[in-house]
Formats: structure tokens, sequence, C-alpha cells
């Protein structure tokens, strides 16, 4: 599964842009999405899963259409009122690192990019990664 590519950037507590999720583009509309999904925890997993289950609105959206809601970042930023994990006083913190460290590719980068992130602004470093081409799955 892949999720299409798009000019669209949502980037979350941790640094990853939600809006190249599967997840995120299959409860938006993304119907091809949405099956393989489905299809992919019938035989990964011998899970049925509903589309009004695969939802997420992101790490600013309701916990009730969280994907991950038991995220550790995110509950932690917004328990500190955060937005972004670079703001905090102990970026980057255990939490992060373990996270960017647990064997997942698009992970890996979270805190490099947050570190630019915190040196140039948001802003800035998503013009930074179109100029690159990296609009890819979470940057």
């Amino acid at each position: 599964m892949r999720a299409e590519n798009s000019e669209k950037w949502l980037i979350s507590v941790c640094g990853l842009n939600c809006a190249k999720c599967d997840i995120y583009q299959a409860g938006h509309g993304n119907d091809k999405l949405m099956n393989e999904i489905i299809e992919w925890f019938k035989k990964e997993r011998n899970e049925t899963v509903k589309p009004e289950q695969i939802r997420c609105e992101g790490c600013r959206g309701p916990l009730d259409v969280h994907w991950s809601p038991d995220c550790k970042m995110m509950l932690c930023a917004k328990k500190q009122g955060l937005q972004h994990c670079f703001q905090c006083k102990d970026f980057p913190c255990t939490i992060l690192n373990k996270f960017s460290l647990d064997g997942t590719a698009h992970h890996k980068r979270t805190v490099e990019n947050m570190k630019k992130m915190k040196e140039i602004g948001i802003g800035a470093w998503i013009a930074e990664q179109k100029r690159k081409g990296q609009s890819l799955f979470c940057p």
C-alpha cells in the first residue's frame, strides 16, 4: 500500500506528514487505499476492519478518530500544550528517540527533520522538502 502523492502537508507532533499516510488518505476519500487496507488486515492479521474504523484526523484531531490514540508523543505534546516535539525543552527526548529507532523506515528521519524545522521553521522546511522532491509518505 502506498498513499498517493499530493501537495498537502499536515505535520504531526513528531514531524511526520499525516497527509501522506495511507490511513489518513483512506479516511479522506481514497477508496482504493481503503480497500487495500481492509484486505491487508484480513490477510496479514486475520482481522475484519470496517471502513469507518480506518479514520484519522492527525495529531490535532479528536482522539476518537485517531489511528493511534495512545501515541506517547502526541499525548505528551497535548499535555504540555505544544504543537510539535521540537518545541519541548527536552527535545529530543527518550520517547522520540525510541520512536525514531523502532525499525520503521520513515520514523528514522523524525528527529533529524524536527531539528531542521526548529532551526528554520516549518514553512521553510516544507518549502525545502518540496524543492528536494521529498513530498513522499511521511517525509
